[in-house]
């Protein structure tokens, strides 16, 4: 663990913020509105999708017969969900998010940024995706910012406005069972910037989201996705929070 740093002008962002200078984990931001889930307490089941239920944060989406799962784990030091597939062929979902309540919003400068680690890393056709989604779309919504990382365990950085896609590939390979602190920071809607524990990547690319007010809502979005075959996958989240401006 290193030491607490503190910036009053964050990326450029003009906020004060602290942070781990060994692991870049972003500890407080001096944000006017922020959510931030470390999944510790003695709740463990997350509700499905279309059913959600008072106090809980989110919900989970399964799809598949063998099927996949989405769960805290149970006495997980420092609090963690599981997203877990099976090898049955089939199209399986195993992710959570805020079963579209689009609160968040890229116009206002949102910053997402999670840690977790692909346990297994997705095999085949499976897919490790995460970031701020709009509603939800069986293999990503129409709009979206986030990283994607498929077999291989190379991440992929993406922006998508339902007009352009923007993808690129990071030089970052994940090793299985490796956690790593991944952010996005939506300061500039014309110039996402993504980061991997503390260090930009993606960096010759720019991700340039012409979304509209309207289309910028949205809400964080973890798990795996696969759209056929038997390939494998499982993601263990440890925190997710985000932060945006006011207005």
């Amino acid at each position: 663990m290193g030491r607490t740093s503190c910036e009053y002008n964050w990326h450029k962002t003009g906020k004060q913020v602290f942070y781990d200078n060994s692991t870049f984990e972003t500890l407080l931001a001096m944000y006017p509105v922020s959510f931030e889930d470390d999944f510790s307490g003695p709740d463990v089941v997350i509700p499905a999708a279309g059913s959600d239920e008072s106090g809980c944060k989110w919900v989970k989406k399964i799809v598949g017969a063998a099927p996949p799962l989405v769960a805290k784990t149970g006495d997980g030091v420092n609090g963690n969900v599981l997203c877990t597939f099976t090898s049955a062929s089939q199209a399986q979902d195993a992710e959570i998010y805020w079963d579209d309540q689009l609160v968040i919003s890229l116009a206002q400068g949102a910053i997402f940024e999670t840690r977790l680690a692909l346990t297994t890393l997705p095999t085949l056709l499976s897919v490790a995706s995460f970031g701020l989604w709009g509603a939800f779309g069986a293999g990503g919504s129409d709009f979206r910012v986030g990283f994607e990382v498929p077999a291989g365990g190379i991440v992929t950085c993406e922006s998508d406005d339902d007009a352009t896609d923007i993808p690129a590939a990071t030089t970052t390979t994940l090793v299985a069972g490796t956690y790593y602190i991944f952010r996005i920071d939506c300061t500039d809607q014309t110039d996402i910037k993504f980061f991997i524990n503390g260090a930009r990547v993606a960096a010759s690319t720019t991700f340039a989201n012409a979304a509209s007010t309207a289309d910028s809502k949205c809400q964080p979005f973890l798990g795996m996705y696969k759209a056929s075959g038997a390939g494998l996958g499982i993601m263990s989240i440890d925190y997710v929070r985000v932060w945006q401006n006011r207005s």
